[in-house]
């Protein structure tokens, strides 16, 4: 079975990766990026912590379509299925 990319997961690298606080980071997938004050350096973090921690790339195409924290998410699971 394929792992799996959880809102836990996504609170770990917004915490200790892109250095926001634990409570400022809701636990709730339609919460948007922007809606917490991340800015595009700060998603393009993320999206190098996933790319290290899980081995595979994220287009800028399908970077661009993530805006919520539930986007994200599905992004890297639909990724990992099919690397699986």
């Amino acid at each position: 079975m394929a792992e799996q990319f959880t809102l836990a997961d996504l609170k770990d690298i917004l915490v200790n990766r892109v250095g926001m606080d634990e409570a400022d980071v809701p636990d709730d997938a339609s919460t948007t990026f922007e809606a917490v004050g991340l800015d595009s350096l700060a998603i393009l973090e993320i999206q190098l912590e996933v790319e290290q921690r899980y081995g595979f790339k994220i287009d800028e195409s399908e970077a661009e379509q993530v805006k919520a924290f539930g986007d994200a998410v599905s992004l890297v699971n639909n990724k990992l299925t099919a690397a699986g």
